[in-house]
C-alpha cells in the first residue's frame, strides 16, 4: 500500500470518527431539548388538568 493511500484512508477515517460523534451529539442536544420541552409544556398546563377544563 502507498504512503498516500494510507494517509487518505486515515483522514477519511478521522472525518467519518468526527461525523459519527457530531451526530450522537446533535441527537442527545434534541432528546434533551423534546425532554425539557414537553416537561415545561405540561407544567404549564397542569393547572387547568387539576380544575378540570382540559
Amino acid at each position: 500500500m502507498s504512503k498516500k493511500n494510507h494517509s487518505s484512508n486515515n483522514a477519511f477515517s478521522i472525518i467519518a470518527l468526527v461525523l459519527g460523534l457530531i451526530s450522537v451529539v446533535v441527537a442527545a442536544l434534541y432528546m434533551i431539548y423534546r425532554f425539557l420541552s414537553d416537561r415545561a409544556y405540561q407544567e404549564k398546563w397542569k393547572d387547568y388538568d387539576d380544575c378540570g377544563l382540559a
